[in-house]
């Protein structure tokens, strides 16, 4: 009488192979969620430069030279409540003043999401001309 042996996997076998898959998955799973995060995170990201570059040309086009100090503000974008603040300076060119915007979501004002730097000059004004960069007057050449 022989004996025949049976094939296939042990329990223990087959565990091993299921706790190995189980880790695997995690980790794609893992991977997968931080890929989706870093994507709402760079979206968030790209809305909050776009209000900042926005407001930095909004005082461009204002028709008078910005205040110096602080402004801020809130608006909808996107379908979400965000809030920006201005902060005007001095520069040692005459007439050409330092703009720090930073922009953040309205439910978390102290979470600064983007900030951009720009300058901002006088206003152009009538046909085209723009005013002098300093308080002298402009000499005529003839």
């Amino acid at each position: 009488m022989t004996m025949t042996r049976q094939r296939g996997f042990t329990l223990i076998e087959v565990m091993v192979a299921m706790a190995i898959t189980a880790l695997g998955l995690s980790a794609t799973y893992y991977a997968v969620m931080q890929s989706i995060g870093a994507g709402d995170r760079l979206q968030e990201k790209t809305f909050a430069h776009w209000i900042a570059a926005n407001q930095l040309t909004d005082m461009r086009l204002q028709q008078q030279v910005p205040q110096l100090g602080e402004s801020d503000g809130d608006l909808e974008y996107a379908g979400q409540r965000w809030r920006w603040s201005a902060e005007v300076s001095k520069t040692q060119v005459e007439n050409l003043f330092r703009v720090d915007i930073t922009v953040s979501k309205e439910d978390s004002p102290d979470e600064v999401i983007s900030d951009i730097a720009g300058f901002v000059g006088p206003p152009i004004v009538g046909a085209g001309q723009i005013l002098p960069w300093s308080s002298e007057p402009e000499e005529e050449t003839q």
